[in-house]
């Protein structure tokens, strides 16, 4: 089971949406069942990524320093703007 943070300004609206979309790509690509989201504020996300021993790390916002997890910029998801190559980098690291 992987552990996916979604991570936005304030842990709600943003990364909602990209956690609905995210899931959507997982499970099309087989990982239904094999993952597990959990959302919140980018000021918290470094200490979440620690606690749940996440496998990565979906933002919309900078990368945190001192992040223990991979890192994917979660802006593609919405935007449609490079979306296909921040979807490979994600199933890359559900394969790892």
């Amino acid at each position: 089971m992987k552990t996916i943070v979604l991570a936005c300004g304030s842990g709600i609206a943003t990364s909602t949406a990209v956690a609905k979309k995210v899931a959507e790509m997982l499970d099309a690509n087989g990982y239904q069942g094999r993952y597990e989201i959990v959302q919140c504020a980018i000021a918290e996300a470094t200490a979440t990524c620690a606690k749940r021993h996440a496998d990565l790390l979906v933002a919309t916002t900078v990368e945190p320093e001192g992040l223990s997890c991979p890192f994917v910029n979660g802006v593609p998801f919405l935007t449609s703007v490079g979306r296909t190559a921040c979807e490979q980098r994600v199933l890359e690291i559900m394969a790892q």
